[in-house]
């Protein structure tokens, strides 16, 4: 049995229209969207298996003096899982490739009795898109570095707030 499908209009209250059978539509192809950017994957797959926080796919953290922000970004959301800062990040743009680069000064700062305080800068390299989309991205960066330098005063094990420019917390990350 044929499904009908109607359409129509009322105007002026009469009833206008008509019945058809709707054409069949092939499924579209599922499309990639072209301003998507990846952090750079690694040339060997993960382990299947492996839990999200011990992917080798995070983007290694750069360590350089007096990092400074570069083009404007959104922090929506940040979370550490294992070694890995997943940031869900919203910006303009939509006309070039975006790269994304988190950079830290080298140094914790203590207070004594508090939780030392790694400052990060998430550096956001629009390469000169004017275009006005708004466009999202996940990007995941091993923070490993900074548990390397806690353990370089002692500790092997313990917490450090990650300190974010444009996020209003610290993010606790334990090793």
């Amino acid at each position: 049995m044929r499904k009908l499908m109607w359409s129509g209009l009322v105007l002026s209250g009469l009833l206008i229209g008509c019945a058809s059978t709707p054409t069949r539509q092939e499924p579209a192809e599922p499309t990639v969207p072209q301003d998507a950017v990846a952090v750079p994957e690694t040339e060997t797959p993960a382990e299947e298996g492996a839990s999200s926080a011990n992917r080798t796919d995070a983007t290694p953290l750069v360590v350089k003096a007096d990092p400074e922000p570069q083009d404007p970004i959104n922090i929506e959301n940040a979370k550490v899982e294992g070694n890995v800062l997943t940031l869900n990040v919203a910006h303009g743009g939509g006309c070039a490739e975006h790269t994304y680069e988190l950079a830290w000064d080298g140094q914790l700062q203590s207070k004594a009795g508090a939780t030392p305080v790694a400052n990060l800068v998430l550096i956001h390299d629009g390469h000169g898109d004017r275009c006005k989309a708004m466009k999202f991205a996940e990007l995941r960066f091993d923070v490993s570095a900074i548990s390397q330098a806690q353990s370089g005063q002692g500790s092997a094990r313990g917490t450090v707030d990650l300190s974010l420019l444009g996020v209003s917390a610290p993010v606790p990350y334990s090793f």
